[in-house]
């Protein structure tokens, strides 16, 4: 009996010192300061930087694959910490919110003035080298000046 009694406490001890869970995580990653859209609210129209709006599910394997590749990029991270309001939004839970910026699927994107008017969008999955161009033409002002294809052509 007491045999029983040390493996079991042996066991115990030995799978209480390891992490739970093992899957990949669907929380927001460490890089980019995400906020929550009331967060964003208390801003107002005194914020001096762009919003990034970032609209997702729990089951979005995209907004996962978002997650854990292009918002993690350092590079990333910092452009968009350093230039742009981070908002996250699950759309499910916000499902006003989401029909007010006509999401009609996730991931997407959307970015607005500091005074909250739609920029413009970009639906679906983007990779870091994609993603970066497209937030120093949004950051830039650039949008206001020329069309995108115009916009990457620049050295």
């Amino acid at each position: 009996m007491k045999r029983y009694v040390y493996i079991c406490l042996g066991l115990i001890i030995a799978f209480g010192t390891l992490p739970i869970g093992t899957g990949a995580s669907t929380a927001p990653n460490d890089g980019i300061n995400w906020i929550t859209f009331d967060e964003a609210q208390k801003f107002g129209q005194d914020a001096s930087r762009k919003y990034l709006l970032y609209f997702y599910t729990d089951w979005c394997t995209y907004c996962r694959k978002l997650e854990q590749s292009t918002f993690i990029d350092k590079e990333i991270a910092a452009y968009v910490n350093q230039n742009f309001i981070p908002v996250r939004i699950n759309s499910e839970q916000k499902p006003k919110l989401a029909a007010r910026y006509r999401i009609n699927g996730v991931p997407n994107l959307r970015f607005l003035t500091p005074m909250g008017e739609d920029i413009a969008h970009w639906p679906g999955y983007i990779e870091a080298a994609r993603f970066l161009p497209l937030l120093k033409y949004i950051q830039t002002d650039s949008y206001l000046k020329m069309g995108y294809s115009e916009f990457l052509k620049q050295p």
